[in-house]
């Protein structure tokens, strides 16, 4: 029996996307360069410090009783949205690093509004919920590349 279906010179496995010959693999090029840039971040040591002190300063507190056991976890989400946003601020103090920088306040704000959420009872706080949505789309205005 014979297969009525035409033949088909291009390969089906092939991805549009794939590298061809004379067309350069963006993507990688992309990753590559991203990879490079955080190689040489002269700040890429901060967030992993700043949070080890935190969780070092949080144990501190609840083992010398200063800082309930039972809550002390709300004051590090406080605490590492706090890290995030100085972070990125620092990062967006250097021109070569500021596309990373907005990655960095977008997981601040909502880690420090849960946080305070959490910490000051939900049903009293509930409309900072609205601001911290208000500061994200005001922060995407400015750090927008132009």
């Amino acid at each position: 029996m014979r297969d009525e279906r035409p033949e088909n010179n291009s390969d089906s496995n092939t991805h549009p996307d794939e590298e061809r010959p004379g067309r350069p693999d963006w993507k990688e090029e992309r990753r590559t360069k991203r990879y490079e840039m955080r190689k040489q971040d002269p700040l890429r040591g901060l967030l992993p410090g700043l949070i080890l002190i935190l969780l070092g300063v949080l144990l501190f507190f609840a083992t010398q009783d200063f800082l309930s056991w039972n809550i002390w976890w709300q004051y590090l989400l406080i605490g590492l949205g706090v890290i995030f946003i100085i972070d990125g601020l620092v990062h967006y103090v250097n021109p070569a690093y500021r596309d990373i920088a907005f990655g960095r306040f977008i997981p601040g704000v909502i880690l420090l509004f849960i946080g305070i959420a959490f910490v000051f009872g939900f049903g009293q706080w509930w409309p900072l919920v609205l601001i911290a949505v208000g500061i994200i789309i005001l922060l995407n205005l400015l750090f927008r590349r132009k």
